[in-house]
């Protein structure tokens, strides 16, 4: 995306790309090498750059469910995603999480996903809670055998080494990444049979506006839904990066996509047109909430810097149910769109974002992106909650 909002830039005359690394005024670097020491430096003009410090506190797995649940406590964490315990690989069978895993209410399936993970790797779906703390532990020795890949060994008393021309040296301890495991969503919402999930956008500004982009992605499976059978993947799990592994792929809808319009053409086709329009409205209202709720959650982490301004998209991946309910999953720090939405994305992320702080030196008027309705500014919108605790316990 960040490239396309280069290729914007250089098409203006009041833009240019500077090899600098200390002289420059927007810097678009990649999601986790961003200098933030380097910022700032220069107090002859005010630089910008397109991640937010403290972004990781939503856009990592398990910080984003610590997060929620230090905003809004346990139960209202479990207002916006699934029933959430956090398990690190070999913990003692005593740790709260695990306890709390296996006095939970029986559910259909576990998902059981690393922290770290990204893309559908490690994804793990289980039908027990003892099921998923097994599959958590087995990860511990999968990465082992990971690194000894990667010219990594683990020593006889537990020390990482790197192997080098023969040569071993002792790498710092780094504590096992906690995976995350989650209540299976109860009757996910089908298009054609088959199970899918949004991709939906919002861009926080450097002034912490919260602007969501009106149109988003439904990334469909390959195969019919089949609950009996939790093995098979592209049945399961919605990552493009496991669909395209099918034999089936692109063969319903290009690269597996529907849009926001057809969504909501399924619902009144399904529903009635006035009934399918209120579903829709009140599936994207509680997409709007959960991506407000979220932000607001990381506040405190997310402080504006005094020495430079910053900006960033986000990527909210929800799933809704058959009953209209809607589940965050996960926040991508440095989301692709769909080839179609991208130049329209990265032209009013130029608009919204970065014209605000440089203003136009070209005499250009500057364009509509609010005002056509492409992108609401959902700041302001108040959060309530939509689920009650007692609901949520039932893990209905």
């Amino acid at each position: 995306m960040y490239k396309a909002v280069e290729a914007v830039l250089r098409r203006r005359a009041d833009w240019y790309k500077t090899k600098s690394s200390l002289h420059f005024h927007l810097l678009l670097a990649e999601r986790w090498r961003v200098p933030y020491a380097r910022l700032g430096r220069d107090t002859t003009l005010r630089q910008a750059v397109n991640h937010q410090r403290g972004s990781k506190h939503i856009t990592v797995k398990g910080l984003m469910v610590k997060s929620l649940r230090a905003h809004f406590g346990r139960s209202g964490a479990h207002d916006l995603i699934p029933e959430t315990f956090l398990l690190v690989p070999g913990e003692p069978d005593e740790a709260p999480e695990r306890v709390g895993l296996l006095a939970a209410a029986p559910a259909e399936a576990w998902i059981c996903k690393p922290t770290t993970g990204a893309g559908g790797r490690g994804i793990e779906i289980t039908r027990t809670p003892e099921e998923a703390i097994a599959a958590v532990d087995a990860s511990a020795a999968e990465e082992a055998r990971a690194a000894s890949s990667e010219n990594e060994q683990v020593s006889k008393d537990g020390c990482r080494l790197r192997v080098v021309r023969d040569r071993r040296f002792v790498l710092k301890p780094r504590a096992p990444p906690a995976w995350l495991v989650q209540r299976y969503v109860h009757r996910p919402m089908l298009i054609d049979g088959r199970k899918f999930d949004v991709r939906a956008f919002v861009l926080v500004t450097h002034d912490r506006r919260v602007l969501w982009y009106e149109d988003w992605i439904a990334r469909v499976c390959s195969s019919p839904f089949n609950m009996s059978d939790i093995g098979d993947r592209v049945a399961h799990i919605t990552n493009h990066c496991v669909q395209v592994r099918a034999e089936d792929y692109g063969a319903r809808e290009e690269g597996n996509e529907l849009f926001a319009a057809d969504i909501r053409a399924y619902l009144e086709h399904k529903l009635g047109e006035s009934a399918g329009r209120d579903a829709f409205e009140r599936i994207v209202a509680k997409m709007r909430h959960a991506a407000r709720a979220v932000v607001t959650s990381a506040a405190d982490a997310m402080v504006r810097d005094e020495a430079f301004d910053s900006f960033q998209v986000l990527g909210y991946d929800f799933m809704a149910d058959e009953d209209g309910d809607v589940w965050l999953l996960e926040v991508n720090g440095s989301p692709a769109a769909a080839e179609r939405m991208t130049p329209e994305i990265a032209q009013d992320i130029v608009e919204l974002a970065i014209d605000p702080l440089y203003p136009r030196g070209d005499g250009a008027l500057p364009g509509d992106a609010l005002e056509s309705g492409r992108w609401t500014d959902i700041t302001d919108e108040p959060y309530q909650r939509w689920r009650t605790s007692d609901e949520q316990e039932l893990g209905t």
